[in-house]
């Protein structure tokens, strides 16, 4: 038996509605008694924080756990919850496992939470990385002269900028990101150390978006702390296809299971307005212009319960 969990999202005001649809969809599957949820305040306002309360999740408003100088934070508040990530068994205590999810995705299956739940009960960091036969490239270069090219990875360029050693940046390069949109792990797991650690390390000249992956990559890569690496379809971020007699969203090569964790990294302009659209491919590689916020497919699975 699985020991008991939180899920935790969080975000500013313009947020607000993404951690609304990714609270709804988790709901859909899940009564609150079943998935308590809680909520990192990173900006927003004193009505969406009673709402989401009255919705029963928990919110916290935390203070900034590293001290970072006004001239780096720029008034962009909702970086706190990038920060807050790795601290989350200290704003949500009691839970024996805490679950991540960022709040611009949602779960279409509540079989991705379940494997979280599973890998973090093996004593390990469970997390999806990015490489594999959904990545169009395995390693960026930027080719210099004849043969000789410079290594341009996430982990590499964010590593160096954090003024990591050689042999570190090294040891980075040619890692695959670890996806921090939805991790679990125990919350007396000793990653979370680890991870505060290299958190203040890589934040004294570091960026503060990315600071949280560089933190879990230097506990995972440079600590070997025990990791557990989940299949994309936990936390899918494309390349999109959709099953129309099922009416879901389904991962784009065979054998097209069911997507778990529908993470809309990068569509910004979708994030800001569910009106805007973009291509989904069919199971006959037609183009449809399609939405992948949650009410679009909410509404697509009662239409086929409806004509069941």
């Amino acid at each position: 038996m699985l020991s008991s969990f939180i899920v935790v999202t969080g975000g500013d005001s313009r947020y607000h509605p993404l951690i609304r649809e990714l609270i709804a969809s988790l709901r859909a599957l899940k009564p609150a008694a079943d998935c308590p949820v809680g909520v990192i305040d990173a900006g927003l306002t004193e009505e969406q924080i009673a709402e989401l309360k009255a919705q029963g999740a928990a919110v916290v408003t935390p203070p900034w756990p590293v001290s970072i100088p006004a001239h780096k934070l720029r008034n962009r508040i909702h970086l706190k919850a990038n920060l807050a990530k790795l601290h989350l068994p200290t704003y949500f205590p009691g839970y024996d496992t805490v679950i991540w999810i960022d709040a611009d995705a949602w779960v279409q299956d509540w079989e991705a939470v379940e494997m979280l739940r599973r890998g973090a009960a093996l004593n390990r960091f469970a997390i999806v990385a990015q490489f594999g036969r959904f990545s169009e490239t395995e390693l960026r270069l930027d080719w210099l002269f004849g043969r000789f090219a410079r290594v341009r990875s996430i982990l590499f360029k964010n590593s160096s900028r954090a003024g990591l050693t050689t042999a570190e940046c090294r040891a980075l390069a040619t890692r695959p990101t670890l996806n921090a949109g939805a991790y679990a792990l125990k919350a007396d797991a000793p990653h979370w150390e680890a991870f505060q650690r290299w958190q203040k390390r890589v934040l004294r000249k570091g960026r503060l978006f990315t600071s949280d992956q560089l933190a879990m990559a230097g506990a995972i890569y440079l600590d070997g702390l025990p990791v557990e690496l989940l299949p994309e379809w936990c936390n899918y971020i494309g390349p999109w296809r959709f099953d129309p007699e099922r009416r879901e969203l389904v991962e784009y090569y065979l054998p097209n299971r069911r997507l778990g964790i529908v993470h809309m990294a990068g569509e910004d302009a979708m994030r800001a307005d569910p009106a805007v659209l973009r291509p989904v491919l069919d199971m006959q590689d037609r183009p449809h212009q399609l939405s992948l916020r949650y009410p679009a497919w909410k509404a697509a699975a009662e239409q086929v319960t409806e004509t069941a």
